[in-house]
């Protein structure tokens, strides 16, 4: 089968690999759509924790053999520690990822613990379920950060994560939803998800902010931005440091909240979420078309609302 193998930095080669055997308890899945996101990005700059050769994509829908469509919830953990036991295997000291730790859907085929199948409504085109993991990550963000529907909320970045964001508090009935980003389309679709302002940049400041980024410069905006006595979230992974200045977060009492991946009752959650979603919205992509739009996000052209890889889809 084709697949994508990241082999290194700025390495990432097209080639013929054998299809994958499954184990006992696993399931077979014809890949028919990978969300492209921001790991993704990074890891071709840097693989970190990854092995090599490695097939990326954990955002992934498919079919079984049966016909069934399937979206993929990629954790697991090791089922025993207390963190397991309540459900956030994120926290397990040997979490893993399908797509990170084990072979993803930047492949034809992909093979999968049978749990983790969760059945893909017919309501759903395959482009509005690429943003059903992104989603799933800002229901956990939004449920660390508790906000309260009065509280004004700011997003910072309206790729994936930011509109997933945008979604809950819409949802959770926020009656003061900002979305900050560089792109037009963009803001466009935060404006279609229900942010009631949506622009460049935005001077206030904001009871909670979130940052979907993760450089050095949206990080510092999201806690400049946070008022004193506020809820600071980070999501983003695009830079590993950040020099804060905790004299000012003790006095003025900020919160700094992390928020990483998310439970399978939030994975359901972001199913209902991604519905609201544009089929217009992604831009559906080539095996071949993969490394050069990886590389256009990380050089900052997000023109593009959300790029998905089509393996088996004639572009």
């Amino acid at each position: 089968m084709r697949a994508l193998q990241l082999k290194g930095p700025q390495k990432l080669d097209l080639e013929n690999v054998p299809p994958p055997e499954p184990s006992q308890g696993e399931i077979l899945v014809d890949v028919e759509i990978t969300g492209l996101g921001g790991s993704e990005i990074a890891a071709l700059q840097s693989p970190g924790l990854r092995p090599l050769p490695n097939i990326m994509g954990h955002g992934l829908c498919g079919l079984t053999s049966t016909g069934q469509r399937v979206a993929i919830f990629p954790l697991s953990g090791c089922g025993a520690c207390h963190h397991c036991n309540d459900g956030q295997h994120q926290l397990c000291n040997d979490w893993n990822l399908i797509g990170v730790q084990k072979p993803g859907g930047f492949a034809e085929q992909v093979s999968v613990p049978e749990g983790a199948l969760v059945p893909l409504p017919a309501t759903l085109s395959w482009e509005q379920a690429s943003f059903i993991e992104p989603f799933a990550n800002a229901v956990n963000a939004w449920e660390r950060a508790q906000p309260k529907s009065t509280n004004s909320v700011l997003v910072i970045g309206s790729g994936s994560l930011g509109l997933g964001v945008t979604a809950m508090a819409r949802d959770q009935g926020c009656k003061s939803i900002f979305v900050s980003d560089l792109s037009a389309k963009r803001l466009q679709a935060a404006l279609a998800l229900g942010a009631h302002e949506a622009a460049r940049t935005f001077s206030r400041e904001f009871d909670i902010v979130f940052d979907t980024v993760g450089t050095e410069e949206t990080r510092t905006q999201c806690i400049n931005q946070t008022k004193k006595n506020g809820k600071s979230v980070f999501l983003g992974f695009a830079e590993q440091s950040l020099t804060i200045d905790f004299t000012r977060m003790i006095r003025e009492q900020k919160t700094f909240i992390g928020s990483f991946v998310f439970s399978r009752q939030q994975f359901g959650k972001a199913m209902e979420l991604a519905h609201g979603c544009c089929s217009e919205w992604v831009r559906n992509l080539s095996f071949d078309d993969v490394a050069g739009e990886l590389m256009a996000y990380a050089d900052g052209n997000f023109n593009t609302i959300k790029s998905a890889l089509r393996p088996r889809k004639i572009l």
